[in-house]
């Protein structure tokens, strides 16, 4: 029984960090920041495949050429490519992925502007995140927990006095 405990000790050891790893992740959203999973290589190589980029609602006024934005794409689509043009007059920018050759087609109104995306990126934390939204992984996640405080509340660690006890009545009996 000790080596499965202590296998569940590991296991829950593991569920606990990558608990933190999400809370690391999902820290910036304390500052309004919202994370997006990069799914296209577009804007290789300033945010890769893979990588979790965060963006923020801005006004009009905030969003200037060179800034990589977030925008609405069809009915359920997001994209993030950056700003090539402004029009101050239509209110529509002008976007191109970075590793794309031409401009986007079709400019981009103000309203289908989700937010400006910030400098930085979690390179392969996107994998990460998309492999544990998965509910079997959540489920054994849990489950791990739960094993481990059932195993811990049936068998108790022991004190370092009990033992110090227990091994010197073991010396007396020897």
């Amino acid at each position: 029984m000790k080596i499965v405990k202590g296998l569940v000790g590991i296991a829950s050891g593991i569920v606990y960090a990558c608990i933190l790893c999400y809370l690391l992740i999902a820290s910036p959203m304390i500052a309004g920041y919202k994370p997006v999973v990069v799914l296209s290589g577009s804007m290789e190589p300033t945010y890769h495949v893979g990588s979790v980029i965060y963006y923020k609602h801005t006004a009009f006024a905030n969003i200037q050429v060179g800034d990589a934005i977030t925008f609405r794409a069809g009915t359920d689509g997001m994209v993030t490519h950056r700003v090539t043009s402004k029009s101050e007059l239509s209110g529509t920018f002008t976007t191109k992925g970075d590793a794309n050759p031409s401009e986007d087609p079709s400019p981009v109104e103000y309203s289908n502007v989700i937010g400006k995306v910030l400098k930085f990126s979690v390179p392969y934390a996107g994998y990460f995140v998309a492999y544990s939204k998965n509910f079997t992984v959540i489920g054994m996640m849990a489950g791990i927990i739960i094993l481990n405080i059932i195993l811990d509340s049936l068998f108790p660690k022991k004190k370092k006095e009990e033992e110090r006890t227990e091994n010197k009545n073991e010396e007396k009996l020897s």
